[in-house]
Formats: structure tokens, sequence, C-alpha cells
């Protein structure tokens, strides 16, 4: 006589019913890992195509180049993913940039900082400047900031710039008014 209770052909659980307890979090966990790496993945390419831009690559040239930022960082210099704060806005052939660089080599640490204006096509900067702790900042611009940026072409050329005649010489007369034109 058999006294057990379950007779030898009681259903057994389902696979979900057995396997659940670790089913949950690995799924939640392989969930999480996959939208963290798709998000470094995205920061990634956003910052490698910030470091892309002209403005960027020359201000970073310029630094490695300067005799002063070599002797305070040493070499060679590179620049820190990590800390770095960037705004760049164009738009056709105008735009505005706003960057700050972690910079690093042997001896220290500095940032670069970077303010500059793309006008008809070409970056100007303003502010070209790398701050090292207990060094005086170094300008790393080759003109005084207040003296205003040479146009590239004539503005006579420019078709954004209203034509104006130029001013008659002091001993020219000016040029009598036309009879189409009302004095007001």
């Amino acid at each position: 006589m058999n006294t057990t209770s379950e007779s030898p052909m009681a259903p057994q659980k389902s696979w979900w019913g057995r396997n659940w307890p670790w089913v949950i979090p690995v799924g939640c966990l392989g969930l999480l890992l996959s939208c963290g790496c798709l998000g470094a993945l995205f920061a990634g390419l956003a910052l490698k195509s910030f470091s892309d831009t002209p403005v960027f690559t020359e201000s970073v040239a310029r630094a490695k180049q300067s005799p002063e930022v070599r002797e305070a960082l040493g070499e060679p210099i590179e620049t820190s993913w990590l800390g770095q704060q960037m705004n760049i806005k164009t738009h056709n052939d105008e735009g505005l940039a706003q960057l700050t660089i972690p910079l690093k080599g042997p001896r220290g640490e500095g940032l670069l900082r970077v303010k500059a204006t793309k006008t008809d096509g070409t970056w100007r900067f303003q502010t070209l400047r790398v701050d090292v702790p207990d060094h005086a900042p170094i300008d790393l611009l080759d003109t005084p900031s207040d003296e205003p940026p040479e146009l590239s072409e004539p503005p006579s050329s420019r078709p954004d710039l209203p034509q104006v005649e130029p001013l008659p010489e002091e001993d020219e007369e000016p040029p009598a008014p036309s009879e189409q034109e009302i004095d007001l």
C-alpha cells in the first residue's frame, strides 16, 4: 500500500514557476546595462562631434604649441573628457562658442577657456586663455581682445549690409539732388 499523498503522476511546475526568482533580476539588470551602454555611446558620440569642430581643434592646438603652457603643464599635454563644458551654437555662417577644456600634463593641470564668434564662416577668438593653479593666466591670443576683428572682405561686397555711397572729399562739392529726390 502506498501511504504518500502524491501520486507519481502529479503535474510539475512550469518553467516560469521554477525559474522566476532569477529571471526577473537578471532581466532588469540586463535592461539597465543596455540603457547605460546606449547612453554612454550617445554621450561619447556627442563629445566626439564637439571635439571635431574647428574652434575646438584650433584652440587645443594653440594651447599645445604655446611655450608658456608647455612650461607650466609639461609635455605631452592631453585633453580630458571629464569636466568639459561646451556650448556651440551655429546657424549658417554665423555662430558663438564658449568652451572650457581641461588640460593635463606631467607637471600639472589647467583649464583652457575659449570664447569665439563665427562670422562669414570664419571663427574669431575673443578669449583664448589657459588658467593654471598657482600661475598667472596664460593668454594665447595674438592680438589684444579690445581690437575689433578685421573683415575678411570689404563691406561693399557683403550682401547682408546696406550699400552706402562714400562721403565726398572735403574739397569736392556734394552732388546736386536729382529731380526725383524729395526733401522733407
